[in-house]
């Protein structure tokens, strides 16, 4: 798959058409913007965090401007929207309700970026990291007509927050909070789909996600987390990953991501 086909599967750029007109030096340029963004953006997340713990909101609004503009010149113009609502409504609105905001523009900030990030370094090291599984395999024993996700993580509310997204649908969900207990469960379980939490005591995610591989174990794995850094990123597509679903989890996102996968 080339770049620009990648490109086209990031659901948060509006380039269906600008893509195919592009000439080749117009896309290298463009993929240095993007990861222009990439490499801009954990500054810009903290500066909004400190802007808004000290209730600076002329600094908020500052940096939240310097994001718009540099979504629009990425093409996420979405985005861009999201930010100039929040600018506007900054006059209007109570602390706590900014800082909601805030969360949730973060969120999906971090989700564009780990998006570019895994197209392009999918692209640099193709030779060192596997491509996303398309589909999911066959789970010996799985129920009748589900599908098998396990959910790996510490964290006995994020545990309930999947459980929750994924209540009523197709899918067979069974969460475990541990690395070990993962593994055990692994012994007479093959699930069609993993979503594991990185920062776990004892056994990480990475860990765990080469032990899955070890074991011949072939169906996606989606990283749970907040963070987008690029060296974050890199360890965690080596290690194995396909994606990510980036907290605080909605249950729409987390159904894009499974559906994308099985």
């Amino acid at each position: 798959m080339t770049i620009r086909e990648r490109l086209f599967e990031i659901t948060e750029l509006d380039v269906s058409q600008i893509l195919s007109l592009m000439r080749e030096n117009q896309l290298y340029e463009y993929i240095q913007t993007l990861i222009s963004f990439v490499e801009d953006f954990p500054l810009l997340e903290t500066t909004l965090k400190e802007s808004l713990e000290a209730k600076d909101y002329l600094s908020y609004s500052k940096t939240l401007v310097n994001i718009r503009d540099m979504l629009s010149g990425i093409y996420a113009n979405e985005l861009a929207e999201e930010c100039q609502k929040q600018i506007n409504a900054l006059v209007a609105v109570k602390h706590e309700k900014v800082l909601a905001s805030m969360t949730y523009l973060l969120s999906l900030l971090a989700m564009l970026s780990i998006d570019i990030q895994v197209v392009i370094y999918m692209d640099e090291n193709e030779g060192d990291i596997e491509p996303p599984d398309g589909g999911a395999e066959e789970a010996a024993g799985q129920e009748a007509g589900k599908l098998s996700i396990l959910a790996v993580d510490d964290n006995a509310f994020s545990l309930d927050t999947l459980k929750a997204a994924l209540e009523g649908s197709e899918y067979k969900f069974t969460g475990v909070n541990s690395g070990a207990g993962a593994l055990k469960y692994l012994l007479s379980h093959d699930p069609n789909l993993y979503i594991l939490d990185i920062e776990m005591p004892g056994m990480d995610g990475y860990e765990l996600a080469y032990k899955i591989k070890e074991l011949g174990k072939k169906a996606p794995i989606l990283f749970l987390t907040g963070n987008a850094t690029r060296e974050y990123v890199l360890k965690a597509l080596k290690a194995g990953g396909s994606d990510f679903i980036v907290k605080p989890v909605t249950q729409k996102l987390i159904l894009e991501k499974v559906e994308k996968f099985i």
